[in-house]
């Protein structure tokens, strides 16, 4: 499979880890950690937006062979749970490609396998990235 040199700084920052990546696809996890969390002790909701934005940003960099040749435009995410220990895992998929705009989803889960939060997003790829539909 193929597999992005390195996350973003930002990524590196909060700690996401790529796991896995090619073909439209990527798997990712982030472990909880108290400075990731809001007031109440749960894993804040922009890390997990975070989390699931980096992975569809993957998966579509998978498609386009490089990572960065493309950025997010929208994206909408529903929350279903709580986090307040273990890690989260984010799988992402690309759903649909026009010439220069990905849709792309992502299921983020706890370590038990419940389902966290779903996030769709709309990405854009820049002019200088190449184009094949």
């Amino acid at each position: 499979m193929w597999k992005p040199k390195e996350v973003s700084p930002f990524g590196r920052h909060i700690g996401v880890e790529i796991l896995e990546a090619g073909d439209g696809f990527a798997r990712l996890k982030l472990p909880y950690r108290p400075e990731l969390t809001n007031p109440a002790g749960k894993l804040h909701g922009g890390v997990i937006a975070t989390a699931s934005d980096t992975a569809m940003a993957v998966a579509i960099g998978s498609v386009l062979g490089e990572p960065g040749r493309h950025s997010t435009v929208k994206l909408e995410i529903r929350y279903k749970a709580s986090v307040t220990d273990g890690e989260i895992m984010v799988e992402a998929k690309v759903m649909r490609r026009k010439r220069r705009i990905f849709l792309g989803e992502a299921v983020v889960k706890n370590g038990n396998g419940q389902v966290v939060a779903i996030a769709k997003a709309t990405f854009m790829v820049r002019d200088n990235a190449p184009q094949d539909g």
